[in-house]
C-alpha cells in the first residue's frame, strides 16, 4: 500500500515484531508492536481506511476493539474487517455483506469457503 499510495501515511500493527529489512521500506511505511487490546486512542482520528485482518481470535472484547477501531477513523473514514465469523456484523454500527452466489453475485465472496466448508469441518470429513 505504501509504495502504491506514496502520498499516504502506511501504520502496521502486530503483537509481534514485522520479519523487514527497514532498507527496503518506503519512507510513508512503519511498524509497530501494539496489542489493540488495550486500545487504540493513540490512534484516534488518524486514518482514512483502517484494514484488518483475521484478529478476531486474539481479541478480548471484539466489540469494543470494533468501536476503537471506529474512533481511529476521520470523518468519512472507512474499516475494512476481514475476519473468519466472530460475529463481527453484529451491532447497529456495523453492517453485513451477504454471502455470494449465482442469486448474489455481489454478496461477499470470501464467506462461500468458510460456511461452505463448516458442515464438513464439524461431520470430521476434514482435519
Amino acid at each position: 500500500m505504501a509504495r502504491e499510495f506514496p502520498d499516504a501515511d502506511v501504520v502496521g500493527v502486530d503483537l509481534a515484531p514485522v520479519p523487514t529489512e527497514p532498507e527496503n521500506l518506503p519512507d510513508n511505511c512503519r511498524f509497530e508492536v501494539d496489542d489493540i487490546n488495550l486500545g487504540l486512542d493513540h490512534f484516534e482520528g488518524q486514518y482514512d481506511l483502517v484494514h484488518i485482518r483475521l484478529v478476531g481470535s486474539g481479541l478480548k472484547d471484539i466489540y469494543k476493539s470494533m468501536l476503537d477501531v471506529e474512533k481511529c477513523l476521520k470523518p468519512g473514514g472507512l474499516a475494512l474487517w476481514l475476519d473468519i465469523d466472530y460475529d463481527l456484523y453484529s451491532g447497529y454500527h456495523f453492517a453485513y455483506k451477504p454471502v455470494a452466489s449465482e442469486l448474489n453475485p455481489s454478496g461477499a465472496w470470501l464467506q462461500r469457503p468458510i460456511y461452505g466448508r463448516a458442515p464438513f469441518i464439524l461431520s470430521g470429513l476434514f482435519p
